[in-house]
């Protein structure tokens, strides 16, 4: 056991400064080796890595930053979700390089999600972006449409 805490150990240290040297596909890497040995460090760097990475390759892609399905129907899922990131990425609790980003962009994506007509928004907006995916030639248009008190 104890080689395997040290070798964790050793591995969460590197991520740690390739975090900080906002490496986040090689911090990922190491804080998954350690994940088995020292998992509650490991899942505060996979939390930030994870949400870093998703927000960088589409800032609105609110359900892959909590790490959903696209267009997840049910809140309470949804919640669940952003409270466990919550819990991981709080400043507070974690002090890691980041974590306060990556708390403040789990929070907004709660934000849309949670309200109304911000979902709807955001899922015509996903559609739409996995649909130009698939044929870039098409021309496609959004109806966004306001609920009315």
């Amino acid at each position: 056991m104890d080689g395997n805490s040290s070798e964790a150990e050793r591995w969460l240290s590197i991520a740690e400064k390739l975090l900080a040297s906002r490496d986040l596909h090689g911090t990922r890497t190491f804080a998954l080796r350690a994940r088995e040995s020292a998992p509650i460090l490991a899942d505060q760097i996979l939390a930030i890595t994870d949400t870093l990475l998703t927000a960088q390759a589409n800032p609105q892609d609110w359900y892959g930053i909590l790490q959903l399905d696209p267009l997840t129907q049910s809140m309470e899922v949804v919640a669940s979700q952003y409270r466990k990131l919550a819990l991981l990425l709080d400043p507070r609790k974690n002090r890691l390089t980041f974590a306060d980003q990556a708390f403040r962009i789990v929070s907004e994506a709660w934000n849309v999600l949670s309200t109304g007509s911000s979902a709807a928004e955001g899922d015509a907006i996903l559609i739409y972006a996995n649909a130009a995916e698939r044929n870039p030639t098409a021309s496609y248009s959004i109806a966004i449409c306001e609920e009315k008190p």
